[in-house]
């Protein structure tokens, strides 16, 4: 707090004073509105003299005070020869007072308003010319005096030359009128301006008070109408009251503030002493004040604390004493240069100094030098602080910035360093990166805890099948490193390593897992000899074979980095293309054998881009990959709905819509809920739309498919199981399932003409009879295809046999094409 705030705050606020007087004035001159006419005070010379002597005697005090500064003020010219004016413009006003004798020429009422008007016009020059900046106040000054000694030669001798502004008999003219609201207009100008500026100008909330002051005084010499009455000499007062203001504000800047800031400082010295002493002797540092010969002269509490010693045990020891051992020969050199060249030197620079407690132990600390004059004597003062904390916590840093928190493993940064060791050095080797399948959905099924449980126990195995020379690092989440160098088989290792996952583990007494994990890996230095590199492209490779679904090791190749730009692209493409309306849906019909009719539509999507035609088989797996098919999948089904809904308004048999559902659209918590809100906004019975999801979806996620698929299937629709036959299920599985069609994969349709192809189509539709399934053959083009499936009971068919996919506008077209055919 500054010595004008404290001063401030122990004095009324002037604003709030002034305030309180403008209300009074007002009060006044409304109740006199419904009063007319003012009282005439007797002897109002004598008064008038009185009360234009303590305004004169105000305005040379400002003037005074003003003019000359201190240490703590500056001089303020333009305040001192503003009021000088307005002084002595106030003698001749008051000595031309019409019932006064004459001194300078006759006394008119006329007369003293010129000189009235003068000395109030200075007051607002002087406090206009004080808002200006520093560099126009000499120019102020002179201005201030020639404004004055005008004012005073007219007034005093060619008053009678000027318009009259007293009419005898009738009072106030016009222009007198006018120019005392022209005042107050000034004042209340100047005042706003001035409590805007604040603190920036001298005394501004005292003479912001003192123009409100004088503003509202100024009121009374608009309405009195004789130079004796009430309202004249209110107007006085008032004035009187304004000066007083200023007068006040100089007093407090000049005396005041200085007293004031010097009673601060003093007491602020005095206070610096006993807090030094206290701080010393409080201190969390601790303080040592050493000698000449090296002896401790004296010690603070904290010091004696932290070396663990009685009181006053330390006066008296050697400072050696308290350092270890081994550095006590280096100390007392370090101690002599000091003493050759002392000066404020901190010591420990480097983390890892360490003193010696009376108990033995050793601890870290950071020890500051000073020198010091005691008692005419030079002295070294130590500021000692333990950092055992920090140094720790700091190595812990370290240790973490190249390690893995989990596992304790070298993070990725460090397998970039250890790898570019090994690849400096002659030979060659391999870097391959393995990764943990479904550690995501492990985490979401079962817990971040179970995951991580998962992650420390695949370190362990992986460890215990290292060779000496590999090193197995963590890279990240789900991904470990190993690095092999020498000559090996690079393929045999990695499947060495993924036979860890053979086993389920076992992370607590309720969780058993049976993981799988997935690798890639390089060569070096054929494939390269960068670190960073040979890290991208084994992970790279890793990709690729996660991406096959084999759970296998796979190396690196070069049309990899190109396959993943390719992934890359159409990656961020997808939300693009999907505002911009590239993506469209085309139909493929499903013919019932028995009778050659349609029974419904597939729902196949496209891609369109300027560039030409993306294939499903390119862009469906990345949208899976990325997570974008749930986007993707809700459009579909949101305009496939849409869709039939315009059929069935146009009344044609469309049949059912058999719409795909992937794996990722399955895991979707609000799919159920989207159908349902998707079916009623267009008006279509969910009954009338059939769900495709492969046989490898669900029957490898049948835990957490099984209820999404019964629930579904709750709602009305039909569930499909597409390309039947790929995957590897058993009866009891299917069984379990809510499967009302069999969809028999093309592959097993195009060997049809081989006893071994038609074997295996009968067993299909002999399961599906056995488990009250229809069945839908894909990829039908050959009439002896069709006749095959429709002799051996299959219930419908698709493909280019029957017709190609087709966009939304032909289906009209084609179904009365086959109705008419």
């Amino acid at each position: 707090m500054t010595t004008a705030s404290i001063v401030q705050s122990r004095h009324t606020n002037p604003l709030l004073l002034a305030a309180a007087l403008c209300c009074m004035i007002i009060g006044m001159l409304l109740f006199q509105a419904f009063n007319p006419g003012w009282l005439r005070l007797p002897n109002y010379a004598a008064l008038h003299t009185l009360l234009e002597i303590l305004s004169i005697a105000m305005s040379l005090l400002v003037a005074v005070m003003s003019w000359y500064k201190t240490d703590s003020s500056k001089q303020l010219r333009v305040l001192a020869i503003g009021f000088l004016v307005v002084a002595a413009l106030d003698v001749l006003h008051a000595v031309s007072y019409p019932v006064l004798p004459a001194f300078l020429g006759e006394n008119t009422p006329h007369k003293a308003i010129v000189l009235w008007l003068g000395a109030r016009s200075t007051v607002a020059l002087t406090m206009l010319f004080m808002l200006l900046p520093q560099r126009h106040h000499a120019s102020a000054v002179y201005l201030l005096l020639g404004y004055g000694l005008l004012f005073a030669v007219t007034g005093v001798g060619y008053h009678d030359l000027l318009p009259q502004l007293f009419i005898p008999g009738h009072g106030l003219s016009g222009l007198k009128i006018g120019l005392e609201w022209l005042l107050v207009a000034s004042y209340l100008l100047l005042a706003y301006r001035m409590h805007s500026l604040k603190q920036s100008i001298f005394a501004s909330q005292w003479l912001t008070a003192g123009m409100l002051v004088l503003a509202f005084g100024e009121l009374f010499f608009c309405f009195y109408q004789l130079v004796d009455d009430l309202a004249n000499g209110l107007g006085h007062v008032f004035k009187v009251v304004g000066q007083g203001f200023f007068l006040r504000g100089v007093i407090e800047t000049r005396l005041l503030l200085p007293y004031q800031q010097l009673n601060v400082e003093k007491a602020a010295h005095e206070d610096a002493l006993q807090r030094l002493h206290t701080l010393v002797a409080s201190a969390p540092l601790g303080v040592l004040v050493i000698d000449d010969a090296g002896c401790i002269v004296s010690s603070n509490p904290t010091a004696e604390t932290l070396f663990r010693a009685e009181s006053g045990e330390l006066t008296g020891l050697p400072v050696e004493a308290l350092v270890p051992e081994q550095m006590r020969g280096r100390h007392v050199q370090h101690r002599r240069d000091f003493q050759q060249q002392p000066q404020i030197r901190r010591m420990s620079e480097r983390q890892g100094l360490q003193a010696v407690r009376r108990d033995g132990s050793q601890f870290y600390v950071n020890v500051a030098l000073a020198p010091l004059h005691w008692d005419g004597l030079p002295h070294v003062l130590a500021f000692v602080s333990d950092v055992s904390s920090q140094v720790q916590q700091t190595m812990q840093l370290q240790w973490l910035a190249d390690h893995d928190e989990l596992t304790s493993l070298p993070n990725r940064r460090a397998t970039l360093d250890r790898l570019g060791q090994v690849v400096h050095t002659p030979g060659q080797g391999a870097l391959l990166v393995l990764n943990v399948d479904a550690l995501g959905r492990i985490n979401q099924v079962f817990g971040h805890d179970v995951g991580d449980k998962l992650l420390v126990a695949s370190c362990l195995r992986l460890q215990s099948l290292l060779l000496p020379t590999e090193t197995l690092t963590r890279l990240q989440g789900d991904s470990f490193a190993v690095i092999m160098p020498g000559e090996m088989r690079p393929d045999a290792r990695g499947d060495a390593l993924l036979a860890a996952f053979a086993s389920p583990f076992q992370l607590d007494s309720e969780v058993r897992l049976q993981a799988s994990a997935t690798a890639g890996y390089c060569l070096f230095p054929q494939d390269c000899q960068q670190p960073d590199t040979l890290l991208q492209y084994a992970e790279l490779a890793m990709t690729a074979a996660k991406r096959s679904g084999q759970h296998k090791v796979m190396q690196f190749n070069s049309a990899q980095p190109e396959k993943t730009r390719r992934w890359l692209e159409l990656a961020g493409q997808m939300a693009t293309a999907l505002q911009q309306r590239q993506y469209f849906l085309v139909y493929q019909p499903r013919i019932a054998l028995h009778d050659g009719q349609v029974a419904g539509f597939e729902v196949l999507v496209r891609w369109q881009t300027p560039q030409g035609l993306i294939s499903p088989g390119e862009f469906i797996p990345v949208a899976e990959e990325t997570g974008f098919i749930l986007e993707l999948g809700r459009w579909i089904l949101d305009q496939a709905i849409a869709q039939l809904a315009s059929w069935q308004r146009e009344q044609l048999a469309v049949g059912r819509l058999a719409i795909n559902l992937s794996t990722r659209q399955l895991s979707d918590a609000g799919l159920q809920a989207f159908l349902l809100q998707s079916c009623a906004r267009h008006g279509v019975d969910p009954a009338q739309l059939e769900l495709e999801v492969t046989e490898t979806v669900a029957m490898e996620n049948l835990d957490w498919a099984l209820p999404v698929l019964q629930q579904l299937r709750t709602l009305g629709l039909q569930i499909a199981l597409d390309d039947f036959g790929t995957g590897y299920s058993s009866l009891a599985y299917l069984q379990q399932l809510p499967v009302s069609v069999l969809k028999i994969d093309l592959a097993f349709v195009r060997n049809l003409d081989r006893e071994e192809g038609r074997a295996v189509v009968h067993t299909i539709i002999t399961l599906a009879r056995t488990l009250g399934c229809s069945t839908v053959a894909e990829g039908v083009e050959t009439t002896a295809q069709r006749d095959w499936l429709l002799a051996n009971g299959c219930h419908e068919m698709q493909g280019f046999l029957e017709a190609r996919p087709m966009p939304a506008d032909a289906v009209a077209g084609y179904l009365q094409a086959k109705a008419q055919g």
